[in-house]
């Protein structure tokens, strides 16, 4: 457990350290800000076209976060391999990950570390994105329980996707290439949603049950639901396990 409190301490060092991580962290909150005021705007109009009281579904919350997050969840697909790409590839370039597979830590304490890193500095994300709905709170009532089951599921969602791009990092030394197999997994997991409406009833509750798109709607619609927790949770625990067994993998080549 030290080993890995040790390399995740070192791992959030250099990617705050690291010019990538501020350059997508900015185009993160470039576009999830443009969508926000753009849902802004969207809301306000609606509001002065009403007359009179306005209808018992009209929900400011409902309007302008829940397709702001959905939007903000696909944007994760194009930001998450960048954040991760460097993880174990920087290792393998720099020629260290050698040292530090000699080291007395193993191969799930290394893993475990990278992705504890990468998840703190997600959390920071989601904290500093955190302004939208307290901008709006200043001046109107929110709905906090969809606000709340909607972080949850971003909060989990990034966690497996995490995970996904930590896995693609052990597979290739190249930063690019292991970005690009993190995007094609990620983006392999939100098409099975689209794909499952194309297909006969058996391969379609199959495909909804592996679409990440099906789950995480469920949190951004206000309802917590323990299954799509533990999709979650099995996504993230069995890509960290693979990425474990790609390290110890490279023992035998």
């Amino acid at each position: 457990m030290t080993g890995t409190l040790v390399i995740a301490r070192k791992e959030f060092k250099q990617l705050f350290s690291s010019p990538v991580a501020y350059v997508a962290l900015g185009m993160f909150f470039l576009i999830a800000g443009f969508l926000f005021f753009s849902l802004i705007g969207l809301y306000t109009t609606q509001v002065l076209q009403l007359q009179g009281t306005p209808p018992a579904d009209f929900n400011p919350t409902r309007i302008i976060f829940s397709p702001l997050f959905q939007d903000v969840s696909f944007v994760l697909i194009l930001l998450v391999p960048v954040l991760t790409m460097r993880l174990v590839s920087e290792e393998d370039r720099a020629h260290t990950m050698e040292l530090l597979a000699t080291s007395p830590v193993t191969n799930t304490a290394i893993i475990l570390g990278k992705y504890l890193a990468a998840v703190a500095l997600y959390l920071v994300l989601l904290a500093i994105s955190a302004y939208m709905p307290l901008s709006l709170a200043v001046i109107g009532r929110l709905d906090w329980g969809l606000l709340g089951a909607t972080y949850l599921g971003l909060l989990l969602l990034g966690a497996a996707f995490l995970a996904i791009g930590l896995f693609s990092s052990t597979l290739n030394e190249n930063q690019i290439v292991s970005a690009a197999i993190g995007f094609a997994l990620l983006l392999l997991f939100w098409v099975l949603g689209f794909a499952q409406q194309a297909t006969g009833s058996v391969t379609q509750q199959v495909l909804s049950t592996l679409a990440v798109a099906t789950h995480f709607n469920t949190f951004s619609s206000g309802t917590v639901d323990t299954q799509d927790v533990l999709f979650f949770l099995s996504l993230t625990g069995f890509f960290l396990f693979l990425g474990a067994l790609a390290l110890e993998s490279r023992k035998w080549r």
